[in-house]
C-alpha cells in the first residue's frame, strides 16, 4: 500500500487534520474516516513533547501517520520529536535556504540512509522564504511545501488572516512559482475554498479539527437539518 510519502509525491490528494491539542482518542476517529495523516501542532497549541508522545503512540497503534510541527526548529527539538515516532516534519516560519537545509540534515541525522522514509514539509509563511523560495525549493529532501496565508498576511499587510488582494495575489504567485518547479504544495483549506484550492494546483490539504466541529454544529443548526426522531 502506497504511504503518505509516496501519495504525496506522486501528486494525489492527501489531507492532513490537525487534532488541536492533547485528545488521542480523536486519532482512532480520523484514521476510521479517512484523514491520510494527524497534524500533531506543538507551535500553536498547548501541548510538548510528552502529550506529543501520546498522540504519536495513538497514530501508530491507529496506523495513521503522524507529522509534528514543532514550537521551534532547533535541531535539538527536531530530535525530540522524530526519536518518540513522527512519520515527519512540519517546519514552521523557515526564512531562509539555510533554515530549510537544517531541516534535512536533522532528519539525515536521525535516520541517516532511512531517511527518506520519512517526511519533511516546509512552510511558507514569511516574506523571506517568499522572496528566496527558488532556492529553498531546490533543496533535496523536501517533500513538499505548506503555505501559511494567515502568518503571511500579517508579514504583508498587518492582520493575521486577512484576505486583501495583495494576500491572495503573494499566495497566487507561490502557487505558481512552486508548481513551475514540479513541487508539491499546498494550504489550509476550508470546504468552500476547494475550488479555489483545485485552481492553484494545491494537492496537500491542511484542515483542523476545529473546523471539522464548526461545520458540524453548523449543519445541526441549519434549518432544514434532518435530526430524525
Amino acid at each position: 500500500m502506497p504511504t503518505f510519502k509516496h501519495r504525496l509525491q506522486a501528486g494525489e490528494r492527501v489531507a492532513m487534520v490537525n487534532v488541536g491539542g492533547r485528545n488521542p482518542d480523536i486519532i482512532g476517529v480520523l484514521a476510521r474516516h479517512g484523514a491520510d495523516a494527524a497534524f500533531i501542532d506543538c507551535e500553536r497549541s498547548g501541548i510538548g513533547i510528552d502529550s506529543s508522545a501520546e498522540l504519536l503512540f495513538a497514530a501508530r497503534a491507529c496506523r495513521l501517520p503522524a507529522l509534528v510541527r514543532p514550537h521551534s526548529a532547533a535541531p535539538a527539538e527536531l530530535i525530540r520529536y522524530l526519536d518518540r515516532g513522527a512519520d515527519g516534519l512540519i517546519i514552521p516560519h523557515c526564512k531562509s535556504p539555510e533554515d530549510a537545509l537544517a531541516a534535512t540534515e536533522v532528519m539525515r541525522f536521525a535516520f541517516g540512509a532511512a531517511a527518506g522514509s520519512r517526511t519533511l514539509i516546509i512552510q511558507i509563511e514569511t516574506k523571506e522564504a517568499v522572496a528566496s523560495l527558488e532556492q529553498i525549493a531546490s533543496i533535496p529532501g523536501i517533500d513538499a511545501f505548506l503555505i501559511g496565508p494567515n502568518d503571511l498576511a500579517w508579514e504583508l499587510c498587518g492582520e493575521r488572516g486577512a484576505r486583501s488582494a495583495e494576500v491572495t495575489q503573494a499566495v497566487d504567485d507561490i502557487c505558481a512559482r512552486l508548481s513551475s518547479m514540479g513541487k508539491r504544495y499546498g494550504m489550509p483549506c476550508r470546504l468552500d475554498e476547494a475550488m479555489a484550492f483545485s485552481k492553484r494546483g494545491c494537492t496537500l490539504i491542511y484542515y483542523s479539527v476545529n473546523w471539522l466541529i464548526e461545520t458540524g454544529l453548523q449543519a445541526l443548526g441549519a434549518p432544514d437539518a434532518s435530526l430524525g426522531g
